[in-house]
């Protein structure tokens, strides 16, 4: 609660701070001055945080440019007076989905107040790229600490990025404090060795069809099942009140065998995995909603009309429906977006979604229409 009434502050600031520094200077004065007025009417308020408790974290702040001042008094009900954005964690914010993702909410920043979790700190050079913080360091927070023993005020930058493992609920435990909402774009990653291509090709010169050997750097069963166990228990425990979960086609009963190819990669079984992940959270209690994309591609999105499904009907139904069962990841960032907006159409809803190719049908735009096909 603390940490979004600061970046309320840093939302009423950009949106009506004047250019010049000397009215920014009047604009600063000015909004303490209708803080300080406005906190008997706050009082009178019976829900909400006390401001006694409000932390701001100062990455928000820095981003707008603003500087605050600590609160004297009590308030309540805070947020019935102004909307505030809502904060969001999300995992595996390095891969190509969750990248786009995190970049989306990123941009949305009058909306969303955005953290992301990495495996390594390759992903998390990935993540400043965005202008995103890993906070100050132990050496820097000491030297704050000394200063605020004296008297002077000194703010630690709060992260944005967390290098950590989904298998770790104390690092969770950190990532999710004052989150509203979880988005779970982690996965098990099947790889491929050169050998393989190679003896493939080979194999193809010669007339022959062979399938390439996959292997996985971490199983499934560690990713997609405990790892995102442990995520939605942590998100359970820091009073996360929606879970976005994106899996994938193919977790229906009946598409869901050890037949089937996906399971097959590398010994994976992964949508034997995603599945009880699913089951898990659906029984969990708290409000989530499952996205199953189809096939991923990197094309451009926004370009294109989307089109959902539930129970992998998509996978046999898309042709009579006009569409592919392919999507773009950045469409899928969209949807995850669309969906953190939209939670009371979406809330407790799992469902498929495809896309049509460019020119076929009309670009998706309309989210509240889109959600309210859904059974």
């Amino acid at each position: 609660a603390g940490q979004r009434t600061r970046k309320l502050t840093g939302h009423l600031a950009s949106e009506y701070a004047p250019s010049s520094p000397s009215a920014t200077m009047f604009f600063r004065s000015a909004k303490l001055v209708f803080v300080l007025a406005a906190l008997p009417a706050l009082n009178a308020f019976n829900v909400g945080p006390s401001l006694l408790a409000l932390r701001f974290p100062s990455s928000a702040i820095q981003r707008h440019g603003i500087r605050t001042a600590p609160a004297s008094q009590g308030a309540q009900g805070l947020n019935m007076l102004v909307g505030v954005p809502l904060q969001v964690l999300v995992t595996g914010a390095s891969g190509r989905t969750g990248f786009l993702t995190f970049t989306k909410l990123r941009e949305a920043e009058k909306d969303f107040y955005v953290r992301g979790l990495v495996h390594s700190t390759k992903g998390a050079k990935k993540l400043q790229t965005t202008g995103a913080s890993l906070g100050d360091s132990d050496a820097i927070k000491a030297s704050n600490k000394k200063l605020r023993d004296m008297g002077m005020p000194a703010d630690d930058d709060d992260p944005e990025i967390f290098i950590g493992d989904i298998c770790e609920g104390a690092t969770l435990k950190e990532a999710l404090t004052d989150c509203d909402a979880l988005v779970i774009l982690t996965s098990g990653v099947p790889k491929l060795r050169k050998r393989e291509v190679f003896k493939t090709v080979v194999a193809k010169l010669f007339g022959r069809q062979r399938m390439p050997k996959f292997y996985y750097d971490q199983m499934p069963e560690q990713v997609d099942w405990l790892g995102a166990k442990q995520q939605i228990d942590s998100a359970k425990e820091a009073g996360v009140a929606h879970i976005v979960l994106v899996g994938s086609m193919g977790v229906s009963p009946q598409k869901n065998t050890p037949d089937n190819t996906l399971n097959k990669i590398g010994d994976g079984n992964i949508l034997v995995w995603k599945a009880k992940a699913e089951e898990y959270l659906m029984n969990i209690g708290v409000t989530y909603t499952i996205i199953h994309p189809g096939g991923l591609t990197n094309k451009p999105g926004g370009e294109r009309e989307l089109v959902l499904g539930v129970d992998d009907s998509l996978l046999d139904d898309f042709e009579k429906l006009g569409a592919t069962r392919s999507i773009p990841r950045e469409d899928v960032a969209n949807l995850v977006v669309a969906s953190l907006r939209n939670k009371d159409l979406v809330a407790n809803k799992s469902f498929d979604v495809v896309s049509k190719e460019v020119g076929a049908g009309s670009v998706t735009e309309d989210w509240k229409t889109l959600f309210k096909t859904l059974p």
